[in-house]
């Protein structure tokens, strides 16, 4: 009989646990981001290399960059499927894909400041709102 019972205890907890880690409960199951820092001088176009699984949406804010600074992507493989060009823009692919690799192209203008600057890439999934953020830096190298 304790037997019994002990086998209908630990049945019970399985059945309560069964739906942990399921889409949509805040796991982020697989979604990531990268990013790599970049340095240029002022006049030169850094660029940002991005890597993201489990993506549905990837987007850039520009966090600390000023906002004359020209940021574009280039090169996603795959290519977006879409690309909101919205504040901040997005890059869409429907659906979901295992792994993109890319480029934010940042054009830094001749006048730019010496100094190191984050530029915040965000990927998410959109079914379920699940985001995951990498900052990247690009440092403008001053005159020598």
């Amino acid at each position: 009989m304790r037997t019994r019972r002990m086998v209908l205890v630990l049945s019970a907890g399985t059945l309560c646990l069964a739906g942990c880690g399921s889409p949509g409960d805040g796991s982020n199951g697989g979604l990531a981001v990268e990013t790599a820092d970049a340095s240029v001088a002022p006049g030169e176009t850094a660029r940002i290399e991005v890597q993201a699984s489990s993506v549905g949406v990837l987007t850039w804010q520009l966090a600390e960059i000023p906002e004359r600074w020209q940021v574009t992507h280039k090169g996603f493989k795959p290519e977006p499927t879409a690309v909101r060009e919205s504040y901040p823009p997005e890059l869409v692919w429907d659906p979901v894909v295992d792994s993109v690799t890319g480029t934010l192209a940042v054009a830094v203008p001749n006048d730019a400041s010496p100094g190191e600057y984050a530029l915040a890439v965000e990927a998410g999934t959109d079914a379920f709102d699940e985001r995951v953020v990498s900052e990247a830096t690009v440092t403008v190298e001053g005159a020598a």
